[in-house]
């Protein structure tokens, strides 16, 4: 929280309360799309089901993009997903996908995601992906593969 104290100039306060905050990296990844006239519900807004395929189309992006294999091809599981709805989208609207990578563990991937409609936050997100051994269906460590290239595009640490 910002205080304003007597005697001390309004800029001060806020370098100095940002110095005391911990700051969020910035998104590292978007990719934008037209609403589709499926995804309306009886309202015309789009229904809140197809905001997780958003997120869907966006991770799919990323991990052709970014980790250079396509997303239907790597064993994982997701094991959460946590969405807050802003703002109704309509179908003249273009939606943007933003997305990071905000925590890499040994078998995990955490993702913050946040949805544009012309540039107005319409939802956020944050989903919990586990590497997954397909054929005894338990948590397996990230492979070098997906891992090497993740880090080095978020800005984690190894």
């Amino acid at each position: 929280m910002i205080e304003i104290h007597r005697g001390v100039q309004p800029i001060d306060a806020v370098l100095s309360a940002l110095d005391n905050e911990p700051i969020m990296a910035a998104y590292t990844f978007e990719t934008s799309f037209d609403p589709r006239y499926r995804d309306l519900d009886v309202n015309g807004h789009v229904n809140q089901a197809v905001y997780l395929s958003y997120l869907e189309q966006a991770r799919t992006k990323y991990w052709e993009e970014v980790v250079g294999i396509r997303h239907d091809r790597t064993p994982v599981a997701m094991v959460r997903q946590e969405i807050d709805y802003e703002a109704p989208i309509v179908l003249d609207q273009r939606v943007t996908v933003a997305q990071r990578i905000v925590e890499l563990g040994r078998t995990s991937l955490q993702i913050e995601y946040e949805v544009r409609a012309d540039g107005t936050t319409a939802a956020t997100a944050e989903v919990v992906l586990l590497a997954l051994d397909r054929e005894n269906h338990e948590a397996t460590p990230i492979p070098s593969e997906w891992r090497e290239p993740i880090e080095e595009h978020e800005g984690l640490s190894k």
